[in-house]
């Protein structure tokens, strides 16, 4: 489909647009949605999260200031710690890993897929051991989930 203009502008899903005065969410035409607001620009990535567990230790906790920060990306977080502990966080539909990177483990550049929004996972942080797994949801890393030393992720927003 192509564009869509309003009075002669753009509708790329960042311009609010209002009918009788109450602003929409979604803009239908004979039950074909034409028009989405998004939160962000299709495509942001939304942040990197990095964390060690090498020479003992590490934390995870840094991931709820993230959530903190982008309400919107995350349905839920809960747990956070050092050594030996796990954080799991849900991310809504329309956000996803794009990218995963396990030391030892190596890299998933494309992470789950933008097609393949929101789902579940586990970070955890062991005495060495560090890593990222989906836990529900479909889609899935192409790295191992653990390894040595530190890991990193990153959240992007794809509109989907």
């Amino acid at each position: 489909m192509g564009s869509i203009y309003f009075n002669g502008s753009e509708l790329t899903g960042q311009h609010d647009v209002n009918f009788n005065g109450t602003a929409m969410d979604n803009v239908y035409l004979n039950g074909t949605k034409l028009w989405t607001k998004h939160p962000y620009t299709p495509g942001t990535e939304l942040f990197t999260f990095s964390w060690g567990a090498c020479s003992g230790g590490g934390s995870n906790c840094g991931m709820v200031t993230h959530s903190n920060n982008f309400p919107l990306a995350f349905a839920s977080i809960s747990g956070c710690g050092s050594n030996d502990h796990t954080l799991t966080f849900t991310l809504n539909s329309g956000f996803y890993v794009s990218y995963y990177n396990q030391t030892q483990g190596g890299t998933d550049s494309d992470g789950v897929g933008a097609s393949n929004t929101g789902g579940s996972y586990n970070v955890w942080v062991g005495q060495s051991v560090s890593g990222l797994a989906r836990s529900s949801g479909s889609g899935s890393l192409s790295v191992g989930s653990s390894g040595n030393c530190g890991s990193t992720f990153k959240v992007t927003y794809s509109g989907q």
